[in-house]
């Protein structure tokens, strides 16, 4: 192993595909995913005695391209959700980081433990890997940077541990059931949207008929109405549709949606075939979104109901299909369900792109800028009383930058948001990078941290993630 000291790419790569395997392994469903490299790099630090390491630079780019990519993906959900429940939010982390923070530095006193340590100890209780990079990069030139990095290791399994334990523990007295209330808090907060169905509802409804369809409650629900049938006519229907008794039409929605849209027009079909199953008239296509002037708009803004009579009936976002809105912001890589007539279904998919190897393609100029700007953001100097100054650093600027980017989606003709693959492939390679140097570097003082403050560091772990838990 030390034939590779002198080669930093092979440090590195052993450090990430050993870190990769020991990621691997479950232990009753809890593993450490990529924290596991950050383990590995201790160890191989330790047992070289700090002559494997990495250039600086590689932990750098990694801390940087991680936090980026964390604010473009949290961009667009991120400031919503905080004009909606801002307040409630800020509060309760605000309590959390609190109490988890005054528990860190209890330790200081009461355990003689390095302040540095503690402040990994705070990092790692609370599984907070973006903390721990911002107090690398501010140590960088310290002597004792490497220190957070070993209390974060030692606090870092209690963190994930001790709460899945805790969880576990009062949902088995309560009976509650952890997966159905993940999914209700989902809904509550809308950090994801409800998967969508499909149905056909009879329309029986006096309130709907003789109405025309854009002036019904119907709009109100936030389904898709993507076909309607009379006798044996199917069609697309537009807002100037009057609904008549005994039509037939084709919603597509959440489940709770689908069952007040049952309660408002009528009882379910289920006789096949139904309307959806013909495309002599209304064909359906789906096709990738890769056309870069229609990443980051609103779906309300393209008029496809003007220009082509298209509906966008569902949209494949990752592992998550929904119902769109027309404030839903496209992003490339989206997989949308169209549904047009037969003559402009070609038309109206070669509008959206539908190109894979477009969707592949990285925009490095939008990337770039990003980055330069989330630097030179953090390299300002903000006066605090005192005489004091702070700064934002290396991971605190490019975070504010990406997520106020994230949520414009796109300047111009700059898209910020970046394919949902290289996002990931991005972020990830940041982590690995970033554990690796810091894991390297802070193996060499690892042991004799832990051999001299074993318990003390232990015991203070545990306490900070139980102060942040409750």
């Amino acid at each position: 192993m030390i034939i590779f000291a002198q080669h930093s790419l092979a440090v590195f790569f052993i450090t990430a595909g050993a870190g990769y395997l020991l990621s691997r392994l479950n232990l009753y469903g809890i593993n450490l995913g990529a924290a596991a490299i950050l383990f590995v790099g201790l160890a191989l630090g330790a047992w070289s005695k700090g002559t494997l390491l990495l250039p600086e630079i590689i932990g750098q780019l990694g801390l940087l391209l991680f936090v980026y990519t964390i604010g473009l993906q949290a961009g667009p959900a991120f400031f919503p959700i905080l004009r909606r429940r801002g307040f409630s939010l800020v509060m309760l982390a605000a309590i959390a980081i609190g109490l988890a923070s005054l528990t860190a530095a209890l330790t200081v006193p009461l355990f003689g433990i390095d302040p540095r340590l503690a402040i990994g100890l705070f990092c790692g209780g609370t599984t907070n890997t973006p903390a721990l990079a911002a107090v690398t990069e501010a140590l960088k030139n310290s002597p004792h940077a490497a220190l957070p990095a070993i209390g974060y290791s030692i606090a870092y399994p209690l963190g994930v541990l001790l709460p899945i334990l805790a969880a576990e523990f009062i949902a088995r007295i309560r009976h509650i059931d952890i997966a159905r209330e993940a999914k209700l808090a989902e809904r509550k907060f809308e950090t994801m949207p409800e998967p969508a169905i499909a149905c056909n509802l009879q329309v029986t409804s006096p309130l709907l008929i003789g109405k025309p369809l854009g002036n019904s409650s119907l709009t109100d629900l936030g389904v898709v109405i993507s076909r309607i049938q009379r006798g044996e006519q199917i069609d697309l229907p537009t807002p100037d549709t009057v609904l008549a008794k005994g039509d037939i039409l084709h919603l597509i929605g959440s489940a709770r949606q689908l069952g007040e849209a049952v309660r408002l027009v009528g009882p379910a079909v289920t006789q096949q075939p139904g309307p959806e199953t013909r495309h002599d008239r209304v064909d359906v296509r789906q096709v990738f979104l890769s056309n870069p002037q229609l990443i980051g708009r609103r779906l309300g803004e393209l008029n496809l109901d003007q220009q082509w009579k298209a509906i966008i009936a569902r949209i494949r976002r990752g592992d998550v299909e929904f119902v769109p809105s027309p404030d839903t912001r496209l992003e490339r890589g989206d997989i949308l369900r169209i549904v047009s007539r037969a003559e402009h279904v070609e038309v109206v998919a070669r509008y959206f792109g539908n190109s894979l190897r477009a969707i592949g393609e990285m925009d490095y100029l939008s990337l770039s800028l990003g980055v330069l700007l989330g630097i030179a953001i953090g390299m300002v100097r903000l006066p605090l009383p005192g005489g004091l100054e702070v700064q934002l650093g290396l991971a605190g600027g490019p975070l504010l930058v990406a997520l106020v980017l994230g949520w414009l989606g796109r300047t111009g003709s700059i898209v910020w948001s970046l394919p949902m693959t290289a996002s990931q492939m991005l972020r990830q390679l940041g982590l690995v990078m970033f554990f690796s140097s810091v894991g390297l570097r802070a193996g060499a003082h690892f042991g004799s941290a832990f051999a001299k403050q074993a318990w003390e560091l232990i015991l203070g772990g545990a306490l900070v993630t139980l102060a942040a838990s409750t």
